[in-house]
């Protein structure tokens, strides 16, 4: 079966400084694609560069909040806390 994986399941994967959910998340991969073809859309791609450019950018300006409603509230990238300002 052809399955859709979402952005944050891959973010957490390449994020190591979550390494219990970094492991969790890659076992679950290995099964999934062991069962079934995963298929990455362009989309997916595009995020996981923003996610890496947001990690990036934490690492050399040294900020504690990302203020974004692109990325899910409450998330942890590199360090950085991302808050969605229209959650209320």
């Amino acid at each position: 079966m052809r399955v859709f994986i979402d952005t944050n399941l891959w973010a957490y994967r390449l994020d190591r400084r979550e390494a219990v959910k970094s492991e969790q998340v890659c076992q679950w991969l290995v099964e999934v694609m062991a069962d079934h073809e995963v298929v990455i859309s362009s989309q997916v791609l595009i995020e996981l560069r923003s996610v890496a450019r947001a990690a990036n950018c934490n690492r050399l300006s040294h900020c504690a909040l990302l203020f974004s409603e692109d990325f899910s509230h409450g998330r942890r990238i590199a360090g950085l806390e991302v808050v969605n300002p229209l959650l209320g």
